[in-house]
């Protein structure tokens, strides 16, 4: 029996080492190799208590990262009220166009992305027009910096977002004179949905004190076209990673529960239908005129005057007389309105015409009795003095032909004696009228949106 067993596992060996002299060399050298460094592995492991083995799902790969950092440089241009001119002189703008060229120089015009312009316009005036007006403002910024940067033409980027509404709402925020109510009354109108007009008109005729201010502090800084470049700093980083076999996909959950509430707004808009006027140089001479005006949608109106003093005073009434009745119609064209009022405020033109008849006796120095007409052209500028009354400023330059006569007062001043050989026809071409009226604008309370 004992040597029965020898035997076999003489066989046996002989077995092994006569199927590994059939193998080729190089897969038995390979198979060695492996196994000793798979000795080491498990030596180094004992002795330092960690798991160095990597899934079969893994693998170690050593890859080269080309990492792009974003950099952004702003810089902003300011303008004069209802201008697209750059004036280097202006609220340092100079300065601000000389830091970009030095950016520019600096970062190179070749390593630049692109660079954008923005213009917008103060919420003053009309919505239509300011739009008009950063168009302007924009194609102003275009040709300047095309000229002096030609290279980067084709990396301009430039539009005109009209008024700067987000620049006013910025303000409301930042203003440390306003109460809480003016603050939080201003960002529901700004933030509503209705038109930029609209809006104007709520803030004013809510506090008109409160817009003038708005005006003259504010919108200067809002009068701006915005300049921003990008470019990109490119980083070479060499790490090794472990590269998965699958990527994980991350989801968005979207939020649960119905719509947001919808906000309601509700605002009560002011219209003018009608303008009283007196005109106050008249006034001052006891010639006592009324005048009423009817605007005619947003740019043109119409004036209908009149005039009449009538007073005589002495002895039967035929000493001094101051006797005027005229009556006029004056057609206009708003040419250039300011945001001061809605209707009726701002630059105008009129074309008009009056007829009327006179009777003017100082004593037996001057007694003229007669009739007359006038036609002409008018130029005036209406501008608001508190939140119930305008002031309004014109002159007017026109023809006019009187047919005249000349009496005399008897004795006593019982009777009064026309002279038949002082009579005639008088022509005349120059200033014809004088103005400066106190406006009281009569408004319509209306709903304008909810």
């Amino acid at each position: 029996m004992k040597d029965i067993t020898e035997a076999k596992r003489l066989s046996t060996g002989r077995s092994i080492k006569s199927g590994l002299r059939s193998l080729p060399y190089s897969v038995v050298l390979t198979f060695f190799l492996c196994l000793n460094a798979s000795a080491q592995d498990s030596t180094h492991s004992a002795a330092t208590g960690h798991n160095n083995s990597v899934p079969d799902s893994l693998s170690r790969e050593r890859i080269i990262h080309k990492t792009g950092i974003k950099h952004e440089a702003g810089f902003s241009v300011n303008f004069r009220w209802d201008d697209a001119v750059i004036r280097p002189e202006y609220m340092g703008t100079r300065e601000s166009l000389e830091a970009l060229a030095d950016s520019i120089n600096s970062i190179g015009g070749g390593k630049l992305d692109s660079l954008s312009i923005i213009s917008y316009s103060s919420p003053e005036g009309r919505a239509a027009y300011n739009a008009k007006l950063s168009e302007r403002r924009r194609a102003a910024m275009f040709l300047y910096l095309s000229s002096r940067f030609p290279e980067l033409s084709d990396k301009m980027r430039t539009s005109a977002d009209g008024e700067s509404w987000q620049l006013f709402r910025a303000k409301v925020f930042s203003d440390s004179t306003l109460t809480d109510t003016q603050r939080a009354r201003l960002l529901e109108i700004i933030d509503s949905p209705l038109p930029a007009d609209r809006k104007k008109t709520l803030i004013k005729s809510w506090d008109s004190g409160l817009w003038r201010r708005i005006v003259r502090q504010w919108f200067v800084d809002m009068r701006r076209s915005f300049i921003n470049l990008s470019w990109t700093e490119f980083r070479f980083d060499e790490t090794e990673m472990l590269a998965l076999g699958t990527t994980p996909a991350y989801l968005l959950e979207a939020p649960s529960g119905g719509p947001a509430p919808r906000t309601t707004y509700e605002y009560w808009d002011y219209r003018t239908i009608l303008a009283l006027k007196t005109n106050l140089l008249y006034d001052a001479v006891t010639a006592l005129n009324f005048e009423m005006e009817v605007p005619l949608g947003e740019k043109f109106s119409v004036a209908v005057e009149d005039v009449f003093p009538w007073w005589n005073w002495g002895p039967n009434g035929n000493k001094y007389c101051f006797q005027i009745w005229e009556m006029g119609i004056e057609p206009r064209w708003w040419f250039a309105r300011t945001d001061a009022r809605d209707r009726l405020s701002g630059h105008f033109l009129g074309v008009y015409g009056m007829s009327g008849k006179y009777d003017l006796q100082w004593d037996t120095k001057f007694c003229w009795q007669g009739e007359f007409w006038s036609a002409g052209l008018t130029y005036g500028y209406a501008l608001p003095l508190w939140s119930w009354c305008n002031l309004e400023l014109s002159a007017s330059l026109g023809f006019m032909r009187s047919d005249w006569r000349h009496y005399e007062p008897g004795l006593g001043y019982e009777h009064l004696y026309r002279d038949p050989f002082r009579t005639g026809v008088l022509s005349y071409f120059g200033p014809t009228k004088l103005k400066a009226s106190l406006v009281v604008p009569i408004t319509l309370r209306r709903r304008v949106g909810r």
